[in-house]
């Protein structure tokens, strides 16, 4: 008897870990998308034309909807609030800031999918698999921008 309690107090710490780096993770995504509005209001202020300006503001609409998607999440998963903390660096440049968001934007694909596999709440894992399938077609409309500019 006490080798079964020894093997499901295991398997209680293995999944307690699991559900702590889920939280964590879906924390860090929170935080993520929080500082991926303030980045898309400045590149917006940067850009050139309306054309590239709409765009920019269009993922950060995106970027709005992840966040209040991972903050529920995060929420109902835990029964408290995400830390949320401001830490970045805005662009100078729009050819920065783009060059910057495609690499963020194509990082954050697996890191998305990655949580999305750890879910097992169908209507939170179709909005996690949703906000990487956004985050992926992000990249390509930066990389279209990109494709614009003059070097």
């Amino acid at each position: 008897m006490y080798e079964f309690y020894s093997r499901h107090e295991e398997y209680w710490e293995d999944d307690t870990r699991l559900d702590q780096q889920l939280l964590r993770d879906i924390n860090k995504a929170v935080n993520d998308e929080f500082s991926a509005i303030h980045y898309y209001t400045r590149l917006a202020e940067l850009a050139p034309n309306n054309q590239f300006q709409q765009a920019i503001l269009g993922i950060r609409q995106d970027e709005i909807k992840h966040f209040d998607w991972f903050s529920k999440a995060y929420y109902d998963l835990s029964g408290s609030y995400p830390q949320i903390s401001l830490n970045i660096k805005l662009p100078n440049t729009l050819q920065e800031g783009v060059s910057e968001s495609i690499k963020d934007e194509v990082e954050t694909v697996p890191f998305y999918q990655s949580i999305a596999r750890k879910i097992t709440n169908a209507r939170i894992q179709s909005r996690i698999v949703r906000a990487a399938n956004d985050e992926q077609r992000h990249g390509q409309i930066f990389r279209t921008i990109q494709s614009h500019f003059s070097y």
